[in-house]
Order: C-alpha cells, then structure tokens, then sequence
C-alpha cells in the first residue's frame, strides 16, 4: 500500500473507525497501518513494557551474599535475644530455689559443687538423689504408701 488512501480505506475495513478516525490514527503512529490495527484490536499495545534492568554477574553476587548476610545477622539477634530471655528464666527459678533453700536448711543440693541430696529432701525445688543412671530420685514426703495385701484364693 503507497498511498495514503488506500491505507485509510485498510484500516476503515479492518475497524470500526471512520475514515477521519482512521486518518487521525494514521498519522499518530507515522502511518503505519499495522499498528494502527493493533492498537484497535489491543488498546494496551502501545504501552512498552519497562524492561528490567540487566545486571552483571558481580551485581547478582553481592545481592545474594547481602541477603545471605542479613538472614544471618536477623537469625543471631533472635538467637540472642532468645537467650536472654532463658538466662533471666533461669536466674528467676535459681533465686526461688535459693528462698526454699533458706526455709529447707536441711538440703545439701548446691549446683554445681553438689549435684546431689537426699530422696526424702523436703524442698520441693530440691531435685534430689542423683541415681546411677544420672536421673534424680525423690520421693514425695506427703504421698503415703498403700500397704500390699495379697489375697490367696484356695
């Protein structure tokens, strides 16, 4: 198509424009009628997409090694606020253990020099005997033991 004319009676054949419509669509986009068509089929047509910003291989490196970075330093800050928030646990039932100890004078438990007390320690923060196989033994002074009667049937 040469002439202005035969590419205006195109594009009124192609859509519904008329011919002035047609014209002014033509020489908005330099006369060229594809576009034109294109632009009536899909309105969006025109708009370029933006294109991402290519970046070098050392870019991408420094991006993964910073994101890396900042996991790891937002994981430590947890970690240690978590152990802070132990250590003041830990420091609350020490001193709870340690008021016991003054009203219970008669348990010799004393972390870390003695490990161990007596099974029948009335503290009840004492963890008492420590057996052979490393667990504590305590017996509960206030439980009070059932006696054992067998039945013999004849």
């Amino acid at each position: 198509m040469t002439s202005k004319k035969d590419m205006i009676k195109f594009v009124v054949m192609q859509t519904n424009y008329t011919e002035d419509e047609a014209e002014q669509k033509l020489q908005e986009n330099e006369y060229n009628y594809v576009n034109v068509i294109k632009n009536y089929l899909n309105p969006n047509f025109t708009k370029k997409k933006t294109p991402e910003k290519k970046r070098s291989t050392n870019e991408k490196m420094m991006d993964e090694i910073r994101g890396f970075m900042d996991t790891a330093n937002r994981q430590y800050i947890q970690r240690k606020d978590q152990k802070e928030k132990n250590d003041a646990i830990q420091a609350k039932i020490y001193e709870k253990f340690l008021e016991q100890k003054k009203i219970h004078t008669s348990c010799v438990y004393s972390p870390p020099t003695q490990n161990s007390c007596s099974k029948n320690c009335p503290n009840p923060m004492c963890p008492g005997l420590l057996g052979n196989n490393n667990k504590y033994i305590k017996e509960d002074p206030n439980k009070k033991l059932e006696p054992i009667i067998e039945v013999l049937s004849e």
